[in-house]
């Protein structure tokens, strides 16, 4: 028959082995008979403050308190421990089905259960293994976190390896190493190496580490690689930084990207500022630019458009080139169409139809048509193949040649 033990006002509590429940009302200590371990058939019924001196087996831990549950060794619970209003601490590990404090929840040690909550705070020392993590201001996972859910009103840190299909934070987010399904954040995401990430939903800023893989990025503020990046498509508010080589789908930023090393975009790229890239930015679709483009190497791409400056090596765009008002283009320009916008200033130019608006100066110019607005200037050669037609004012610093066939585009290039 299953026993109920009770016990009220005592200042020290001995158990062993117990089959059945166990009622502590305002005792101070609860320790085992002999060993390190006392276990509970039943459920442990607690009021009051208490500390167990060893390590806890129950089915249930039920407590109420305003202070802490204290238990300086292992908990091992098999349905739910739950302190009411209070803290509850272990200083070994813990595990359960459910395991609550509507203080703060802390576990020195390894962390189990399907459902872990702390309205305060959670803190882990080691590793983390659950369902769900729910933190009313804070989790902090010392260790690994296998967690399908990560949850917290302020702030999370795991330092270990993360494993986790969702990161819900108000504040902050910061991690390692791992796989995260969803980041979904108020404030600020970072992790320090490489993660692989489905989606990165920020309100201000995320940081990611070298060899980072990253399907959908959609931050407000600003977003950085610490390195090489793999992505899928990136949509940022302000500037995107990354430090290395960055190969993705579609890039979409309304104020500044800048890439270390090169750019391949499977997509479109349009940013409403600036586009820096140190070696070749490489774009199968349209690139399109609201301000300045700077890249150190060779831009190849399908289309182009360009409101401000324009500074490659080199660039071949398949199906058109356009550049805006008063814009400036350094270096040679390949494209089937070319548009060059009134006092824009360019570099050689080489396509099949060109048109350069009034008043703009370009170097050499070799096309098929080309049509020249008034008062353009072209310091260089002029040749082409089917027409020329030119305004009033234009001024040809050298006289243009109608030829049968253009020259190649890598000996006109260098000139």
């Amino acid at each position: 028959m299953a026993e109920r033990l009770k016990f009220e006002n005592e200042e020290t509590v001995e158990l062993g082995t117990v089959e059945g429940d166990v009622e502590i009302k305002r005792c101070r200590y609860l320790v085992p008979q002999q060993g390190s371990e006392i276990v509970i058939t039943g459920t442990l019924y607690v009021q009051g403050e208490l500390e167990i001196d060893g390590s806890l087996r129950a089915r249930n831990l039920e407590a109420k308190t305003r202070d802490r549950i204290i238990v300086n060794g292992d908990l091992i619970i098999e349905e739910s421990a739950v302190v009411k209003k209070g803290t509850l601490e272990v200083t070994g590990s813990a595990s359960a089905r459910v395991i609550e404090a509507d203080g703060s929840l802390r576990v020195e040690k390894d962390l189990t259960c399907d459902s872990g909550k702390g309205g305060g705070s959670i803190r882990v020392g080691r590793n983390a293994k659950a369902r769900r993590l729910n933190g009313g201001g804070s989790i902090r996972i010392a260790g690994d976190a296998e967690v399908l859910r990560l949850d917290a009103g302020g702030s999370i840190k795991v330092e270990g390896r993360i494993d986790c299909d969702e990161l819900d934070v108000g504040g902050s987010g910061k991690c390692t190493v791992g796989r995260i399904g969803k980041v979904n954040i108020g404030g600020s995401f970072k992790a320090e190496g490489a993660v692989e990430v489905e989606e990165i939903d920020v309100g201000g800023s995320a940081r990611v580490g070298p060899g980072s893989k990253v399907d959908s990025v959609d931050v407000g503020g600003s977003f950085k690689g610490s390195g090489d990046l793999t992505f899928g498509s990136i949509d940022v508010g302000g500037s995107v930084g990354i430090d290395g080589d960055a190969t993705g789908h579609t890039i979409d930023v309304g104020g500044k990207i800048r890439v270390d090393g090169s750019l391949h975009l499977s997509d479109d790229i349009e940013v409403g500022g600036t586009i820096e890239v140190g070696a070749d930015l490489t774009c199968e679709r349209k690139i399109k630019v609201g301000g300045r483009i700077e890249v150190g190497g060779k831009i190849k791409t399908f289309r182009i458009i360009v409101g401000g400056r324009l500074d490659a090596k080199e660039t071949y765009a398949e199906d058109g080139f356009r550049i805006g008002k008063k814009a400036e283009v350094s270096g040679f320009v390949h494209s089937k169409e070319i548009l060059i916008r009134e006092r824009a200033r360019t570099d050689t130019l080489y396509g099949d139809d060109i048109r350069i608006e009034e008043r703009a100066r370009v170097k050499s110019v070799y096309g098929r048509t080309i049509y020249i607005e008034r008062d353009a200037i072209v310091t260089g050669d002029v040749l082409y193949t089917e027409s020329l037609e030119s305004e009033r004012g234009v001024e040809f610093r050298q006289e243009p040649r109608k030829v049968d066939q253009l020259p190649p585009p890598d000996e006109v290039k260098g000139k």
